[in-house]
């Protein structure tokens, strides 16, 4: 089985409806655009699959139809008749055949990491290093934004359901985002951490004043208060306030993270498996951690197959010590999943699938329930 040779690459657009719209400050959604990529192997039983994001609320970083295109004409091409134990010789055929296209690239690296696995008969968790986490502790759905009172009722409910870490979106104005702070810490008491996103959304001199207005709030961190181009700006802004800054869309690279780490900008990073893959997010940890920085996993709207290749990086990497934040559209209301299996989220914890690869398998059924043609739109 360790010779097995990728035989063909497919990618089937998807569009995932919920029954509840979801907003942060650069818009609002109640679908989910994706790619199910699946590379095929000379053996029909065995083969890799990932999940490509496509298009979160107001960031159309890479949308589905340029998403087959690069797959079909390039990144398929590239990789048919390579073996799947040559991870790394894969990597450099995809990221030739192509300029760009970073979000395609990094659900590649999961693909061809969960056919890897595969082909050794191992869980993935083993293939990236061995378990150093037999079960992660994970946040709650994030809460969007909405009035102070429905974030503090959404709050008090995952706290009831036994979640400790909550994330709330922010990005209005400055006073409305004050209320809705301080809504959720009363309706959650002090017992509860609480991050607060505001998705690229203040200049500095706004992100200060916020930050510093909050700060009884016991806030564990603030994620991305400014844009993720004003570097210099998150580092003046970090001097200024006492809660921990994070970085998100600041880091898109391993370079990014080389920059943000250099100029002191940031005291926290967050990796995410569906922008960096799997390789380049342990690159980043390591290197932050390095650095004395803590890391946190971070995610986009996904299925439970892009959910559980986060998890097998948070099980198997020791530099990811804070509570992840485990992607799903739960916030959007979908009931269906990619995957057969259930992912089981317990009182704020989460359990690693342990079969081979990602150690899940697909529901075709739902699958071909969320095929859609993007040229129709």
């Amino acid at each position: 089985m360790s010779d097995l040779v990728i035989s063909a690459v497919e990618a089937i657009p998807l569009k995932i409806f919920g029954d509840t719209h979801f907003a942060i400050s650069e818009g609002r959604a109640n679908a989910h655009f994706a790619v199910l990529l699946i590379l095929k192997t000379d053996d029909e039983n065995i083969y890799g699959f990932s999940e490509i994001a496509c298009a979160p609320p107001g960031k159309p970083e890479e949308i589905p139809g340029e998403v087959v295109s690069a797959i079909e004409n390039y990144i398929g091409p590239a990789l048919v008749g390579t073996k799947a134990t040559h991870l790394n010789q894969a990597m450099q055929l995809v990221h030739k055949s192509i300029k760009g296209k970073n979000w395609t690239k990094a659900a590649t690296n999961v693909a061809l990491h969960d056919l890897w696995a595969k082909s050794q008969k191992q869980p993935l968790l083993t293939m990236l290093g061995g378990e150093v986490k037999s079960r992660i502790p994970v946040i709650g759905d994030v809460i969007g934004i909405m009035s102070p009172d429905a974030m503090a009722e959404v709050a008090a409910h995952q706290v009831r359901d036994g979640i400790k870490t909550l994330k709330i979106k922010v990005g209005e104005t400055v006073a409305a985002d004050v209320d809705r702070v301080r809504a959720v810490r009363q309706a959650v008491g002090d017992d509860v951490s609480i991050r607060v996103d505001a998705n690229d959304h203040y200049v500095v001199a706004e992100a200060v004043s916020l930050i510093n207005k909050i700060e009884d709030c016991m806030i564990e961190h603030v994620e991305q208060p400014v844009g993720r181009f004003d570097l210099l700006g998150m580092k003046n802004l970090r001097k200024k306030v006492n809660i921990p800054i994070t970085t998100d869309d600041m880091v898109a690279s391993v370079e990014d993270a080389m920059n943000v780490i250099r100029l002191d900008a940031t005291d926290r990073i967050k990796v995410k498996v569906t922008k960096h893959g799997l390789t380049d997010a342990r690159a980043i940890a390591k290197m932050a951690r390095a650095a004395g920085l803590e890391v946190i996993l971070g995610h986009v709207f996904q299925t439970g197959l892009g959910a559980v290749a986060e998890a097998h990086l948070a099980a198997s990497c020791a530099e990811i010590r804070c509570v992840n934040e485990i992607g799903s559209l739960g916030p959007i209301g979908v009931k269906d999943d990619l995957i057969a299996e259930s992912l089981r989220k317990e009182a704020g914890y989460m359990e690693i699938p342990k079969g081979p690869g990602l150690g899940v398998t697909l529901d075709w059924l739902t699958v071909d329930k969320y095929r859609y043609d993007f040229r129709d739109i």
